[in-house]
């Protein structure tokens, strides 16, 4: 029996190629940005979740907006417009609030302090160090999601005439051109391993992280990853046992 042949081509390296990887994947952090908030919502500003989710939707917004080694910025990008007044400065105060307080705890709204716990009598009797953190607003919260919806859409936008060009100039190439395409290099390896020290490239590679469960009788048997973990849906099938 032989296998089909597969129904799906990654485009080779070009320059308009890597305009549409650069755009995927800033779309993928506002969408992740945009997940996040949803969550923080639902959630409810009084929940417990309501910091590290809005926190970490900071994170993922600003994220297209810094400089990388891999893409380039956003707003640096001629085929992104700038941003309205009206949101300008939502987004300024979304960055402030992400590089003073989100990646590095230096604002004002954070207070840790030491304090001295005291007796009936005012004798001190305990010393211990408490934070203050005063969490994002709801008012800011809204007006935050107003920006990653236009910031979606502007991406979607410019992403549009990209997927037009290729796909015009994807039917113009024959099959057997298509067929010597190179394809992603998928790696596989043991949760044990799992590390975020090496960077993209252009030639794409993925390393799917699998857990491995030892007995003194059985091999190495991978397992699936847990339904809480995000994968990306190009991820391989697992490994043979």
């Amino acid at each position: 029996m032989t296998n089909p042949e597969p129904r799906i081509a990654v485009l080779p390296d070009a320059p308009e190629t890597r305009l549409l990887v650069a755009l995927t994947s800033h779309s993928s952090d506002l969408s992740e940005a945009a997940h996040t908030l949803r969550h923080a919502f639902e959630a409810g500003e009084g929940s417990e979740l309501w910091l590290p989710l809005t926190s970490h939707a900071v994170t993922a917004y600003i994220r297209p907006f810094i400089d990388s080694n891999v893409r380039t910025r956003l707003d640096n990008m001629p085929e992104i417009p700038a941003l309205p007044p009206t949101l300008a400065g939502v987004h300024d105060k979304i960055r402030k609030y992400r590089n003073t307080t989100v990646a590095h705890s230096q604002s004002e709204l954070t207070l840790p302090l030491p304090v001295a716990f005291l007796d009936a009598e005012g004798r001190g009797v305990k010393v211990s160090g408490i934070s203050i953190i005063h969490p994002m607003p709801l008012a800011i919260a809204e007006s935050f999601s107003d920006l990653i919806s236009v910031m979606e859409d502007v991406v979607d936008q410019a992403t549009q005439p990209v997927l037009e060009s290729l796909r015009v100039w994807l039917q113009g190439q024959a099959p057997d051109t298509i067929k010597g395409w190179d394809h992603p290099e998928f790696i596989h390896a043991t949760d044990s391993d799992f590390s975020a020290a090496t960077s993209r490239t252009a030639a794409p590679r993925f390393t799917a992280y699998w857990h491995a469960e030892l007995s003194p009788t059985s091999p190495a048997t991978p397992r699936a990853p847990s339904p809480g973990r995000r994968w990306s849906t190009h991820l391989p099938s697992a490994p043979p046992s």
